[in-house]
């Protein structure tokens, strides 16, 4: 839904609340309402005060490319007899907030109402043409964290992995407002992301494509709705907080937009650079939408940037994460940080059929007064990990199952990456498992450094013994046989399973 108004001299963005009845979303966008002493409109309530057809704010703060901002706030009516009310609404975000529940009988229903999220997404892009492949972004706000039995995030966030979903979670209690300001604020920073790939592709729309008012929004959703469903708008609901100090929150959203990192983002030690947070700029983030979740779930690590010997820096170690950051991968300025990341971001693309989906680059204020590109790759389990667990098989049979299953990986992954058009090394390391199939789970060369000459095509004979031999060749003596004899006598046609039961002598 997002819209340059050119008249107006602004961009309107659109951020929906949604997610199951009684979640807090209308207790969320109220308590944003009040911290930002804006009036909000409710069409209609029923006897317990759930929303019918929509709660609408609007607030216009902040600058973004020369152009003032006009956010639409908007939660939905979460019932199910209401769902086509809920998909009108969600077909015009920009961002969607997903309230939840943290109570464990709520976890099912809040999977349910994602995966019909998912799907309601999914037919808005199908619709809106040449903006289809630019992604709206997802938050899950995990409201109600005071009530006991609250689901653990990490719990919450394994679930969300389950269903192949990586969003950011934000902790809520909507009802205190606590929560509710990093919700809102993550948000904006991904609509914006939105935003800027919109206008680098030329696709932000410069006339309105769907209701642009609340007044439109109720028109449409009565002309969708039957006859049984018209019954007039109740009086605007008005919330005012006058004491809140959150009228700065645009202002805060955007202050990273040109300027360095806030003396507030934790520093590395000294001569360290700053490690990225979730105050990156847009246009500073590659996926935008998966990577802002990323730097959010990161956000909660205490990450220390410490020099390898080549010269580079790590962080991370322990945490599940590769935070790694290239010697020279250092520029003076934001916008020409910006050119490196958009070369390397294509490559990224260029590959990603073949690479483990959690991993973002990230161009961040390095706290010296540069900018540092930096890739955050999640640590997945590989391939030796597989050959080392056949390994410990006390069962013949089972051993070779796991080592067929292996090798096999190792082959198809071989003439995977040699398709693409820059080389990666095809090792035991580098190489997981998703459910796709084999994946890249190394780290990417830099753009800089990258060779764009395709990696020459090997057989099965050479495959195994470059990429097995090194792992299994005690095994192997230990069982009395000859590598060298079993693979010369291999014929490069042989299908995977015969070579590794003629490598194991089986």
């Amino acid at each position: 839904m997002a819209q340059l108004d050119s008249t107006a001299g602004e961009i309107v963005i659109r951020l929906v609340y949604d997610g199951p009845p009684e979640a807090g979303k209308t207790t969320s966008l109220r308590a944003l309402a009040g911290s930002l002493t804006r009036p909000t409109y409710s069409p209609a309530e029923d006897a317990d005060g759930r929303t019918l057809w929509f709660d609408w704010m609007e607030y216009v703060g902040g600058r973004y490319e020369g152009c003032q901002i006009r956010c639409q706030i908007v939660s939905v009516a979460g019932q199910r007899e209401l769902a086509a009310r809920r998909r009108r609404v969600i077909a015009g975000a920009d961002v969607v907030v997903f309230v939840a529940d943290s109570a464990l009988a709520e976890v099912p229903r809040t999977l349910a109402y994602l995966q019909e999220l998912r799907g309601m997404l999914d037919g808005a892009a199908s619709a809106a043409g040449a903006s289809s492949d630019v992604p709206v972004g997802v938050i899950l706000q995990a409201n109600k964290r005071d009530l006991p039995g609250a689901v653990p995030l990490d719990e919450l966030r394994g679930q969300l992995a389950e269903i192949g979903w990586p969003i950011g979670v934000v902790e809520s209690i909507a009802a205190e407002g606590t929560g509710i300001r990093e919700a809102f604020v993550y948000a904006v920073r991904l609509a914006l992301d939105r935003v800027r790939e919109l206008v680098q592709r030329g696709a932000l729309p410069t006339a309105p494509s769907g209701p642009s008012t609340a007044e439109e929004l109720l028109a449409a959703l009565h002309a969708d709705d039957d006859a049984r469903n018209t019954a007039p708008a109740a009086p605007a609901v008005r919330v005012h907080d006058p004491d809140s100090l959150a009228a700065e929150l645009f202002r805060e959203v955007l202050a990273c937009e040109h300027a360095p990192a806030s003396a507030a983002d934790p520093a590395g030690p000294a001569g360290a650079p700053r490690p990225p947070t979730t105050s990156v700029p847009s246009g500073a983030i590659w996926p935008p939408v998966e990577g802002r979740a990323i730097l959010h779930e990161l956000a909660e690590l205490a990450l220390a940037p410490r020099r390898l010997s080549t010269g580079d820096w790590a962080a991370g170690l322990g945490t599940g994460w590769r935070v790694m950051s290239s010697r020279d991968a250092v520029f003076d300025s934001l916008d020409h940080g910006r050119s490196e990341l958009i070369q390397w971001a294509r490559l990224h693309a260029g590959a990603s059929a073949s690479l483990s989906r959690h991993r973002c680059i990230v161009l961040a204020d390095d706290g010296h007064g540069g900018w540092r590109l930096w890739q955050l790759v999640h640590a997945e389990p590989s391939l030796r990990d597989a050959v080392d667990r056949a390994l410990r098989e006390p069962a013949r049979d089972t051993l070779i199952a796991g080592l067929r299953r292996a090798a096999q990986l190792l082959v198809e992954a071989d003439a995977q990456l040699a398709a693409l058009a820059i080389r990666l090394p095809c090792t035991l390391d580098n190489l997981g498992v998703s459910d796709t199939g084999v994946v890249y789970i190394g780290l990417m060369p830099d753009a800089a450094a990258v060779s764009l000459e395709p990696r020459p095509r090997r057989d099965t004979r050479h495959i195994l013994r470059a990429g097995l031999e090194p792992v299994i060749a005690r095994d192997l003596r230990e069982r009395g046989l000859d590598l060298d004899g079993i693979l010369g006598r291999l014929q490069p046609t042989e299908g995977i399973a015969h070579a590794i039961t003629s490598l194991l002598g089986a």
